[in-house]
């Protein structure tokens, strides 16, 4: 029997048509909302989240900017970035992040003392003022040398930031020399003079904590004393009148072991500088030896044992180090005749104390 049209079933669609249609309609509704929304906007919102991220995972200095979803990264020093790209693209909305390689102009920051100075070029005018600021924040009444200049477009080396620039101006405070750090790429240099060894080695220290990530090249040189000159040898009996006699001899040579005994004329290491405990007990040898008219002195220098640091030989240091106490005592007044100078080395009794760097004094 044929069936009349009115007893057909209903024809049944593909289940796939309905679910098809979603799969286009949604992403097109989708992507009709993102074009709805002004791109700034969209890319400011990513930029805030993900400088926020920067700096909730310790990476304050990061600058980010957005092409649309596509983020570009710069400020992070090359120790930071891998930690910075992954923070970056785990920001919500962020397609991918990269480094940006403009080119950054150099930066200097030199102590002299009295002044810092600073040399470099900033993008704007507010950037200039927020790196002033913070060199004027460690100055310690040092007057800021503003040579900075503005330049569209400029950027500074990667983690020189207003934050680094404060670290830097206290890490040079106490230097004691004139000192310049100079940035550029990655490579930061340190140069100039300071006293010893153990401040070069604490201005080192300190700036490249000021600038992790950086190549640190510390060429700080040590001041040098300038060489003794030899004295004349002295009698070993009075010969001249208003010598002292023997007893008055042995009274001071007293007064003097004594005296140095509690208070050792010591000495930095590998330096002719005195300590400031030195430096005090030269004042009351001074006292001492013009109390006794006429008195002769011979001021042997020590060394500790062990390796230098390849500046003098212990015979050269030891050698400076009598003449530094020489040349204390004739600046107040002591007659340069009346004093004789040598220097022997690490001694008969070599020891690695801080005791070793040491001056005595014989009257003789």
């Amino acid at each position: 029997m044929s069936e009349s049209p009115g007893n057909r079933p209903a024809s049944r669609k593909p289940a796939w048509l309905p679910l098809g249609a979603a799969a286009l309609i949604v992403p097109t509704a989708l992507a009709g909302v993102t074009l709805a929304w002004p791109r700034p906007q969209i890319e400011a919102q990513l930029g805030q989240h993900a400088t926020e991220a920067l700096a909730a995972a310790g990476i304050p200095a990061g600058r980010v900017a957005f092409t649309g979803r596509d983020a570009s990264i710069s400020g992070v020093p090359a120790a930071l970035r891998d930690k910075a790209r992954e923070t970056v693209e785990g920001a919500t909305g962020v397609r991918v992040a990269a480094f940006t390689e403009a080119d950054s102009s150099p930066f200097g920051l030199k102590e002299t003392g009295d002044a810092i100075a600073l040399t470099g070029a900033v993008g704007s005018e507010d950037d200039r003022q927020q790196i002033v600021a913070a060199a004027a924040a460690q100055a310690g009444g040092r007057s800021i040398e503003d040579q900075l200049t503005v330049q569209a477009g400029a950027n500074l080396p990667d983690g020189v930031t207003p934050q680094a620039v404060t670290a830097v101006a206290a890490a040079l405070a106490g230097a004691n020399g004139e000192v310049t750090v100079s940035v550029a790429g990655q490579g930061l240099t340190i140069t100039g003079e300071v006293p010893d060894q153990a401040v070069k080695d604490a201005v080192g220290q300190k700036v490249a904590a000021a600038l992790p990530g950086l190549t640190v090249d510390n060429q700080l040189t040590l001041a040098v004393a300038a060489a003794p000159t030899a004295a004349p040898a002295l009698p070993s009996t009075p010969t001249t009148p208003g010598e002292l006699d023997p007893a008055a001899k042995q009274t001071l040579q007293t007064q003097l072991a004594q005296l140095v005994a509690g208070a050792p004329i010591s000495f930095g290491p590998n330096s002719p500088q005195l300590t400031p405990q030195g430096g005090a007990t030269v004042a009351k040898v001074l006292d001492l030896i013009k109390g006794a008219s006429g008195a002769r002195i011979r001021i042997d220098g020590y060394v500790a044992a062990g390796p230098g640091d390849g500046r003098l030989t212990a015979q050269q240091l030891s050698d400076a180090r009598a003449a530094t106490v020489r040349d204390a005592l004739v600046a107040g007044g002591v007659p340069a005749d009346h004093i004789a100078v040598r220097g022997l080395g690490e001694g008969t009794s070599p020891a690695q104390t801080a005791a070793a760097r040491r001056v005595e004094i014989t009257v003789v």
